[in-house]
């Protein structure tokens, strides 16, 4: 393995590149600048990603390939997923750069070790491995069309309350925000996400599993989205709209949004932990409460 921090590496020929994204919506938004960057140096670039990635990665001026497709051996691959079987599936490429995480160094023809900052610096990190400097934030412009179906939808509250890493992401407060609050509110959700959804803001009108573009419209008419640390608020925030992001097992200063208002859980000794169960009864969740969240808003 070579490490930038030992020696001295010659950018390599950006002729033909393979990026691969990360799998979560909210780490594929964080690396937007990243794979922006990489596409801009490269005379040909392939993103590999989640079918979101499609649309996501729609004005890098990189081609969107699915997940499953492979580097071709006269390919750089970049890796921003950071995971063994990435580095894997890689391995026929004529050079690997990535993260040194999951065990997989030995794959990697260079890599760099994960930091202590925001996880944007990570990708930022991995695209300096190949000469690429990456200097901007996530941005993602929603087109006329996008803008125009959601035209009729009334200007409202936006409330994001499912996270698909669990309780310890999810603030229990947000029903009593939304009964709190003058004028209309909407609740967006997932895929199969619907159900606990309704539980959790119950009566509360819902937009669910939109798809990205379709999401990237509705997001338009938010005044606010109030949400937790979760890719739907990574992505409103790329898309210009105002956020109040509740951090609970994360912290800001890991995966925070730029821009975003956050409201940080109590300084506890166990976070952030970043973990998907509590057996503490998530008390960085419940000890936030709706009033100061109203302050934020007003």
């Amino acid at each position: 393995m070579l490490s930038t921090s030992t020696q001295r590496l010659e950018p390599p020929s950006l002729e033909k590149l393979y990026v691969r994204a990360p799998n979560h919506l909210g780490d594929g938004v964080m690396a937007l600048p990243a794979i922006a960057a990489l596409a801009s140096a490269a005379g040909a670039c392939r993103v590999a990603a989640p079918a979101w990635g499609e649309v996501l990665y729609r004005g890098t001026g990189a081609h969107w390939v699915p997940i499953r497709d492979r580097p071709e051996r006269d390919e750089v691959a970049v890796l921003l997923a950071p995971s063994f079987r990435a580095a894997w599936q890689a391995r026929g490429a004529r050079l690997r750069v990535g993260l040194a995480t999951d065990g997989r160094s030995l794959l990697l023809s260079r890599s760099v070790a994960p930091g202590r900052g925001h996880r944007r610096d990570d990708y930022a990190s991995v695209a300096a491995l190949v000469g690429v400097q990456v200097q901007a934030e996530p941005s993602f412009e929603v087109s006329g069309d996008e803008r125009a179906r959601w035209a009729h939808l009334p200007v409202h509250l936006g409330l994001n309350p499912v996270s698909v890493s669990g309780e310890p992401v999810q603030w229990p407060g947000f029903a009593a925000l939304a009964a709190a609050v003058d004028g209309p509110v909407r609740v967006y959700c997932g895929p199969g996400e619907a159900e606990q959804a309704c539980a959790m803001v119950p009566g509360a009108p819902l937009l669910d599993g939109l798809p990205l573009g379709e999401l990237a419209g509705a997001l338009q008419r938010c005044r606010v989205l109030v949400s937790n640390d979760s890719g739907v608020a990574h992505f409103a925030a790329a898309c210009g709209v105002r956020v109040v992001v509740i951090h609970g097992s994360t912290t800001a200063a890991r995966t925070g949004i730029a821009g975003a208002v956050p409201i940080e859980g109590p300084s506890l000794s166990c976070r952030p932990c970043y973990r998907k169960r509590c057996d503490l009864g998530v008390p960085c969740l419940v000890r936030i409460e709706v009033q100061r969240v109203l302050q934020e808003l007003m």
